[in-house]
């Protein structure tokens, strides 16, 4: 059995909670009629929105595994993941998925696995009876567990915006990390390395290469699966080289950037110029105020779990119009080397280093989100990887996993699906092979944008509004930000 479903778009489901979620237990869940339920084994039934691609196949020992959500091979030289999973032994199943991208989890042989950086997350927790439930969705498995929830507000880049994995907002109701994997039968919790092995001696021009074939055939394969693929480019790095893999590959994407009152005169120049450059027909997005009809899809969704203002493309309908797959640049700040003058080099002290990041987010040291940065750092403190510094290991399993992910389930209602092309375990071991001193500042990206478009390398990235020159600057802002000037004399009142 190898089966494959299909991405569905422009469907009427948007509007309604639970979009391309699922949830994983003992009987069957249907949230909606039109729910798909199927068993899986003796002892677990998957229930998953229509609209969440499912597939399916059955391994070489005769284990039947599912898909939920879209893997993407990143190696040229192997096949796409259901068939690499039929020609493979059950136990040697997980030994395949290093190399897949995009926003995943795989179920089979009793387990469930998640993608590199958690996107596609999974929350768990048990009943009374001692029965294990899995789901994308915090909301689903409150309902199911009728667990307290935690008090704490999530404020817009104020403090720690989420809630720290492996704790969610709901007590009992726990988070997988990405560096575990869960057991269906007693929901006991293993470790899995969260990378493949770091390689400090990979010569840069090679990771350089590696790192653009595993982008290149990202894409193409994604290309063939929806022949529509959008790009949110802004005036940054990443999105940037994204475009420029894009082009070396010569996959056809449509590049667009969301208009926002505060962007900068860059992200409103640059995008199109760049596009325009290389070919591409770039589009602007403006979006409509639907606060009034969206609040309520946003707490149902999300059950809290993300701030109003993470929520905003959302709630202001920015991405409505599109619809395939959305290829941005996100998850890129993996290969960054953030944070290294602000966290200290070593998490030997749990609770100091847990208070310590709290001071740097600005959140309060009675916070309840201390208690689950706590225990994320006792968890990496016992299954360490050799060559990652831990503050890589944030990004992944914080921001990433925590931040980012509970985002991406907010944007399921949306009809675009979004699909991060670096967001695969080989593909960041590859960024952490490079020396810091190349990471630091977006060194290797910007070399990797320079080989492979040169004609684009000219143009900064993410310069000042200056760098326009102040009255066309005034004059770009004030075209879609009507109160720009009014706040500029605003200001210059304030300070006399």
């Amino acid at each position: 059995m190898q089966k494959e479903s299909v991405l569905t778009t422009n469907s009427p489901l948007m509007m309604r909670p639970h979009r391309r979620q699922f949830v994983i237990g003992s009987e069957s869940f249907r949230v909606y009629d039109d729910w798909h339920c199927c068993q899986l084994d003796a002892s677990t039934w998957i229930s998953y929105c229509p609209e969440l691609l499912a597939s399916w196949t059955i391994d070489a020992n005769g284990t039947t595994w599912v898909i939920l959500g879209v893997a993407v091979e990143t190696l040229e030289s192997r096949s796409e993941p259901l068939a690499e999973i039929a020609q493979t032994a059950s136990a040697d199943v997980p030994n395949l998925y290093a190399s897949w991208a995009g926003r995943w989890v795989l179920i089979g042989n009793g387990k469930v696995h998640m993608d590199a950086s958690g996107l596609l997350g999974c929350f768990y927790g048990t009943t009374r009876d001692g029965q294990v439930w899995v789901s994308s969705s915090p909301a689903l498995l409150a309902d199911i567990l009728s667990p307290k929830a935690d008090s704490r507000q999530l404020y817009y880049q104020q403090g720690l915006s989420w809630f720290t994995p492996p704790l969610s907002r709901f007590v009992d109701i726990s988070r997988l990390l990405p560096s575990q994997v869960i057991e269906l039968k007693d929901g006991s919790i293993q470790p899995r390395p969260l990378l493949p092995p770091i390689n400090p001696d990979l010569n840069y021009e090679e990771a350089l290469e590696l790192l653009s074939q595993s982008m290149i055939t990202a894409l193409r394969r994604l290309y063939q699966k929806q022949s529509k693929l959008w790009l949110g480019l802004l005036a940054g790095v990443d999105s940037r080289l994204v475009l420029a893999m894009a082009y070396r590959g010569s996959v056809n994407i449509a590049p667009f950037t969301r208009i926002a009152a505060r962007m900068s005169v860059a992200d409103r120049i640059l995008p199109a110029t760049l596009a325009k450059k290389l070919g591409y027909q770039h589009i602007f997005l403006h979006g409509r105020n639907s606060l009034a009809n969206r609040q309520h899809l946003v707490t149902e969704h999300s059950a809290g779990h993300v701030s109003q203002g993470d929520a905003l493309p959302f709630l202001q309908s920015v991405r409505d119009s599109l619809e395939g797959i959305s290829v941005g640049g996100w998850c890129m700040e993996v290969g960054k080397a953030m944070w290294r003058n602000s966290l200290p080099d070593t998490i030997d002290d749990t609770e100091i280093c847990a208070q310590q990041i709290a001071r740097n987010y600005g959140e309060p040291l009675n916070s309840s989100a201390i208690a689950g940065m706590r225990q994320w750092l006792e968890w990496v403190k016992q299954t360490p990887q050799a060559h990652m510094d831990w503050r890589d290991r944030f990004y992944i399993e914080q921001r990433l996993a925590g931040w980012q992910s509970s985002k991406e389930q907010l944007y399921d209602l949306s009809n675009i699906q979004r699909i991060p092309i670096v967001n695969a375990a080989r593909t960041y071991a590859l960024m952490l092979s490079i020396a810091e001193n190349r990471r630091l500042n977006a060194k290797y990206q910007l070399d990797l944008i320079s080989q492979a478009v040169p004609q684009i390398s000219c143009y900064p990235c993410n310069p000042s509004d200056e760098y326009f020159g102040k009255l066309r600057a005034m004059i770009i802002k004030s075209s879609y930000d009507p109160l720009h000037i009014p706040r500029i004399v605003a200001r210059k009142l304030r300070s006399r």
